[in-house]
């Protein structure tokens, strides 16, 4: 018969290294791959080291806020072939990403070895992989922030949350998905109005230095603004799965995109509106699902949205499915999703309109999934409270009582009984003779 025999000495430790080295490889092997997106950052590079780095934030460089900025005029200081150096850039954000998991599941799971599986499944997850060392874009640089401020929110520490918040937000416009999460828990009761001046006093603070460096500060606050925005993705949907993928396009776009701005606020709100409404309490694993909800939902209904806005979607379905783990599907919907629009721009797959539909499907399906599990408990009906019914009266029984002797019983004389002795009816006085005629 075998016994159980005790695992090597650091075999653990071993394998979480293996781990580690395996994603820091599958990051490498990307780093010759030079997309598009690459192209553009290259030639802001070079845009801003001809100004002279730091000098050159004055002038209106590509259209990124500020903090982007200030990372490329960083790497025109550093030593090293220029994907290599941009590149490894933005794959330090995928740790910082990893960094705010592990600290999330670690308030669901404390003192235990989930929250570090769960910061190797964010680092392993194949869209993060792709992100940075393949694509060289720079998604964790504002999902990281957006991640951390659920972490703050979760911890009741609402001036540090809403202040990530509007980190993410100042490094691009895709951090506002996670805003009605705000809305949601102010509403609720769960954080104070005022901390709300957090994100707009942060967003102004990081561009002060490109300001105090001679940048136009009107031109560089309204960077986010929708003309400006709609010139850089003027289609309704550039290859994302969301619901323009399920409308062809035609010649009244520009009304449809309004409409769509529309249409997504009205669900944001409609949808809080019915969390607080019917007073549904927000334990952190429903703040979570809805900070899931939400990542999915502002992408999928709002226009002009890139295949790659899911990408803090792809991470917080996986710590609800850590959250949750009657969940552990959703995640998996989300990365199909997710890599099959990928593959037309990354690996020169034709888009077909099917593959697409099938994309979005798979995405409408995760958010009614999630949206279901928070709606459920909205309208979830109190349990009654059982109302008492009248007794009936039970059948009068004659009762007994105990006579003096031990082994006889009588029966009880009741008081109308007793009236009937003492009381006796009068007996009818009897019909005389009749007369003899």
């Amino acid at each position: 018969m075998q016994t159980l025999r005790k695992s090597p000495p650091h075999a653990e430790a071993l394998l979480i290294a293996a781990l580690v080295v395996i994603a820091i490889l599958a990051r490498w092997a990307g780093f010759r791959e030079k997309t598009n997106d690459m192209s553009i950052f290259f030639s802001w590079y070079r845009e801003l080291r001809q100004a002279g780095g730091w000098r050159g934030l004055d002038t209106e460089v590509g259209n990124y806020n500020a903090p982007f900025l200030y990372l490329l005029a960083f790497t025109t200081y550093l030593p090293g072939p220029l994907i290599f150096k941009i590149k490894a850039m933005w794959v330090l954000f995928d740790v910082v990403l990893a960094f705010f998991a592990y600290r999330i599941v670690g308030l669901r799971w404390p003192n235990s070895r989930i929250p570090l599986a769960a910061a190797l499944v964010v680092v392993l997850l194949p869209t993060v992989v792709l992100n940075a060392s393949f694509w060289g874009q720079m998604d964790a640089m504002w999902a990281a922030p957006a991640l951390g401020a659920v972490y703050y929110l979760l911890r009741d520490k609402p001036w540090w949350g809403v202040a990530l918040c509007g980190v993410a937000l100042a490094v691009k416009p895709q951090g506002i998905f996670i805003f009605p999460l705000l809305l949601l828990l102010v509403l609720a009761g769960r954080i104070p109005w005022r901390t709300l001046l957090a994100a707009p006093a942060v967003f102004l603070l990081l561009d002060l230095p490109a300001i105090a460096l001679g940048r136009n500060p009107i031109e560089l606050l309204t960077i986010y603004s929708m003309d400006r925005q709609a010139r850089n993705v003027p289609e309704l949907s550039l290859r994302a799965p969301n619901v323009f993928a399920l409308i062809p396009g035609g010649p009244r776009d520009d009304t449809l995109r309004t409409l769509g701005y529309l249409f997504a606020a009205a669900v944001v709100v409609g949808f809080v509106y019915v969390l607080i409404a019917r007073a549904v309490e927000l334990t952190p694993e429903r703040i979570v699902a809805a900070a899931a909800l939400f990542s999915i939902m502002m992408p999928f209904l709002l226009p002009g949205m890139h295949e790659r806005y899911f990408f803090l979607a792809d991470v917080l379905t996986v710590v609800l499915a850590i959250f949750l783990p009657r969940f552990w599907y959703v995640p998996l919907l989300v990365q199909a999703s997710s890599l099959i629009v990928y593959q037309p721009y990354l690996f020169a797959r034709k888009s077909t309109a099917p593959m697409m539909t099938i994309a979005a499907l798979l995405m409408l399906t995760a958010m009614i999934i999630i949206g279901h599990h928070l709606l459920r408990e909205a309208f979830r009906r109190p349990p009654v409270p059982e109302q008492p019914t009248p007794e009936q009266p039970a059948p009068e029984q004659p009762a007994v009582t105990r006579s003096a002797y031990p082994d006889k019983t009588v029966p009880h004389v009741t008081r109308q009984d007793r009236d009937r002795q003492l009381n006796p009816p009068a007996e009818r006085p009897a019909p005389l003779p009749a007369r003899p005629v």
